[in-house]
């Protein structure tokens, strides 16, 4: 009888899910939802409300490790591979839906990068990587850091620009605390990425910082000449 009714439940959260999306479901819905597809049978409502009193949030339980998942009783290795894999599918699918995309101007790029860094919570250092038409090519990642602080990984940098071919570069990073004012040491980081790239014959067009709802363009507001 109880197999009878956690199959009934399980059925008419899948079929709430096709007829009307995710707006009404709770956090803890999503992740039972998701847990269906990893663990076959029982109730797995107890084990949603358990992961997030553990990590807090819906983002933190995706952007957990397989490891730390799995320290939450009943998350086998299935179930945790399963939501851990989720986040780069998203990023992956944001890719597909931008690539060969032309970005000819700031704005473009901008409104972009604001949906792109929503709910990050440390600094993180991307580059966009454009062809000679501004269509972009890739978005690759080439720097974490704290809330407050990142440092640029040149060699990353310099290994996407030429994996990629880009003829044309625009970095860009988030201050998830605080204004998107360029400190001194973004100024003197992108001086050195532009002296860099002009010896590969490569053009940094600018560099972007994101803040909660707004953005600013070095290029257009400093005395940085690019």
């Amino acid at each position: 009888m109880s197999g009878e009714i956690h199959k009934n439940h399980r059925e008419r959260m899948r079929n709430r899910f096709i007829e009307h999306g995710l707006d009404n479901f709770a956090d803890h819905e999503i992740l039972e939802l998701l847990l269906f597809y990893a663990i076959p049978r029982g109730d797995v409502n107890p084990l949603a409300h358990n992961l997030l009193d553990s990590f807090g949030s819906l983002a933190s339980v995706l952007e957990a490790s397989p490891e730390d998942l799995q320290k939450v009783k009943g998350m086998g290795a299935s179930a945790s591979a399963l939501l851990h894999l989720l986040p780069s599918v998203f990023q992956r699918y944001q890719l597909s839906k931008i690539q060969g995309k032309q970005y000819n101007s700031t704005q473009k790029i901008a409104e972009y990068l604001m949906s792109y860094y929503i709910d990050k919570p440390s600094e993180q250092l991307v580059v966009i990587l454009l062809d000679n038409s501004c269509k972009m090519l890739r978005v690759c990642d080439i720097g974490q850091g704290s809330p407050s602080s990142v440092r640029i990984n040149m060699r990353k940098l310099l290994k996407c620009v030429l994996q990629y071919n880009a003829a044309e570069v625009v970095l860009a990073h988030n201050h998830p605390r605080g204004r998107c004012t360029p400190s001194r040491s973004d100024i003197v980081q992108t001086k050195n990425v532009r002296d860099m790239l002009e010896k590969i014959d490569v053009r940094l067009v600018d560099h972007i910082i994101v803040s909660e709802g707004s953005w600013i363009s070095l290029a257009s507001s400093t005395s940085l000449t690019l």
